[in-house]
């Protein structure tokens, strides 16, 4: 059993580095933004894509070692107390660093976010300085930007008598 422990706290640093990782990507992105370099954010946005499914991976083992411990809705603040006594320091240690690597990952991606935002209003900004089209202001209800009571386009209408 100690080493399905072993192995949670092995992922837990799995999940640390894929976060580093986030955070780097993040600041190239913010970087990319305040060039106006199209080509190198499309490059980091495909990064981040194949993070998440890294992320997804680990986040199946994670759920596959969670029910060998038993411990089927158990917080990532509570793993630690659960770890055998010879093991919680080491735990803990390990909670507490991915807890501190996710903090700084929503920040430095809030700032990208933030950047990316900006530069779009900026683009909206020129579109509609140069006579263009004025942004929405809100996404009208479901569909295609249609309004609510407008009929489906004709290729999208089924011959139910068929």
């Amino acid at each position: 059993m100690t080493d399905a422990y072993r192995e949670y706290l092995e992922l837990l640093d799995a999940m640390g580095e894929g976060l580093d990782q986030l955070s780097a990507l993040s600041e190239k992105k913010i970087e990319a933004v305040r060039k106006d370099d199209l080509m190198a954010l499309d490059e980091i946005m495909k990064q981040e894509q194949a993070l998440a499914l890294a992320f997804r991976g680990i986040e199946q083992s994670q759920e596959k070692l969670m029910g060998q411990l038993g411990w089927r809705e158990v917080s990532l603040s509570k793993t630690a107390e659960r770890f055998p006594p010879e093991l919680q320091g080491e735990a803990v240690r390990a909670v507490q660093a991915l807890q501190g690597r996710y903090q700084a990952y929503r920040s430095i991606s809030g700032s990208a976010r933030e950047s990316l935002e900006g530069g779009i209003r900026e683009i909206d900004g020129m579109i509609a300085g140069l006579g263009g089209a004025p942004a929405p202001q809100a996404v009208p209800g479901p569909g295609y930007g249609q309004r609510e009571d407008a009929a489906p386009p004709q290729s999208m209408k089924t011959d139910f008598r068929a």
